[in-house]
């Protein structure tokens, strides 16, 4: 084991120990049923996923597809287990999933395993009553670029072939972005919106995580960060939330750029450190009963509800 790879492991740990304390404090979310299924047949147990229902609701309902976060590095389908249960819990169906962490498989791994998941989710659909025809995609922090990054590879043929994915059938009425980063070849940025020199080692050590021992002579190198794969891609209603007190503000400050002006519908949720004091990354997913919390994901369910009835918001592949 490097040294690298210990801090790594003592990362998940701690961080492990921390939302497991967490969440034994807290109380699961009311009138949800939970099915997990596994969405591919190789018995890898990251390769789960949660179906939520709001218990004794037939019929088809709207879907969100949750890509959780961990630095690409912690975490599985149980860390927004009861942020997913909150917005099944308003009668909503809701899939979160597991997918394989760094360094036990690379960027292009984590992303084939959401289309894995994101195909199995179509194949199950009428099945388990998820309306894949009005689908909210929304991740937090890392999990934020991986739907983003999903998001334009499944508009690219290109982009699907590079990165070894079939293109699904999935149409996402909007995104909802939380605490998200942006950018994986600067990850820490500083107050100024500048690469941190500080952080050298540890972006060095997730460049040959995500791109094998020679990064930059990785193909998906140059086309893993949303603005590199976003040329051509037709957007669909984007809403980003975020709070002054956020470790990676800078990234929400710059997907707030980017989006305004790329996608038809846009909308910016932002407390800042006044307003919350005490509200910190991605604060929404894992302290879903907070006050804050509540305005927060409720505004992204009703922002949900408004992409799905406004007809001049139409986004994704004309072949779907």
């Amino acid at each position: 084991m490097t040294l690298s790879d210990f801090f790594v492991k003592l990362a998940r740990e701690s961080l492990g120990k921390k939302d497991g304390a967490r969440m034994a404090k807290q109380t699961p979310p009311d009138g949800v049923e939970v099915k997990e299924y596994f969405y591919s047949n190789d018995g890898d147990a990251m390769h789960r996923l949660n179906v939520y229902r709001p218990t004794n609701e037939d019929g088809v309902l709207p879907l969100v597809f949750d890509i959780h976060g961990g630095a690409w590095i912690y975490g599985d389908k149980e860390l927004n287990r009861y942020y997913c249960m909150y917005l099944a819990s308003k009668g909503y169906a809701v899939v979160n999933m597991s997918y394989r962490l760094l360094p036990y498989t690379d960027l292009r791994g984590q992303v084939q395993d959401i289309f894995a998941a994101a195909r199995f989710v179509c194949g199950i659909a009428q099945k388990e009553g998820l309306d894949t025809n009005r689908v909210m995609l929304t991740g937090d922090s890392a999990g934020a670029h991986l739907s983003c990054l999903f998001y334009c590879i499944n508009e690219k043929a290109e982009l699907a072939e590079l990165y070894g994915v079939e293109r699904v059938g999935f149409d996402v009425k909007c995104m909802v972005l939380s605490h998200g980063v942006c950018d994986i070849h600067e990850m820490v940025l500083t107050k100024k919106d500048k690469k941190n020199p500080f952080a050298f080692a540890a972006q060095k050590k997730y460049d040959s995580m995500m791109f094998g021992a020679h990064p930059t002579r990785s193909p998906l190198y140059a086309k893993s960060s949303l603005e590199e794969v976003a040329d051509g891609v037709n957007f669909p209603p984007v809403m980003i939330i975020g709070c002054e007190r956020d470790v990676y503000l800078m990234h929400t400050l710059r997907l707030k750029r980017f989006f305004e002006n790329r996608s038809p519908k846009f909308l910016y949720h932002f407390v800042n450190r006044e307003e919350g004091p005490y509200l910190g990354h991605v604060y929404n997913i894992l302290r879903f009963e907070w006050e804050e919390s509540v305005k927060a994901n409720d505004s992204s369910l009703a922002f949900f509800d408004e992409c799905c009835s406004d007809k001049d918001t139409a986004c994704g592949r004309a072949d779907k």
